[in-house]
């Protein structure tokens, strides 16, 4: 996928977004922190995948993520919190599902548990 002015342009502005986000909810060890367009996921707006054991975060945006962008940057603000909270939730979703059926339900708790952690981050205005 190319990358255009655009692109470049939400980078620069989400990538501080992102470290000063990996400070608050004290992921520092997390490196590095990268940013790429293109989502593995073909449903995603975006994306965060960890590397274990290395403990490395890349941040992942779709083009609907980008053209909201275009529209309104604040739109994506909690796209942002939202993914980097799930380093903190995915350990305990990793070892869900390879103990359990019900994927759905787990990727359901797990979403609503990565919501919850982003929400407190968003209403104490911490970013």
């Amino acid at each position: 996928m190319s990358v255009t002015n655009q692109n470049k342009k939400f980078e620069k502005w989400a990538m501080p977004i992102l470290v000063r986000l990996q400070k608050i909810i004290l992921l520092e060890h997390f490196e590095p922190l990268k940013i790429e367009f293109g989502c593995k996921s073909k449903h995603a707006h975006a994306e965060c995948q960890i590397s274990y054991p290395y403990q490395s975060i890349t941040f992942r945006y779709s083009k609907e993520c980008l053209d909201d962008f275009i529209k309104d940057p604040k739109e994506v603000l909690p796209v942002l919190v939202h993914e980097m909270c799930h380093p903190l939730t995915d350990p305990l979703y990793d070892k869900a599902v390879a103990r359990f059926s019900g994927n759905k339900e787990i990727e359901d708790e797990r979403e609503r548990l990565t919501d919850h952690i982003a929400n407190i981050v968003l209403r104490n205005k911490l970013i």
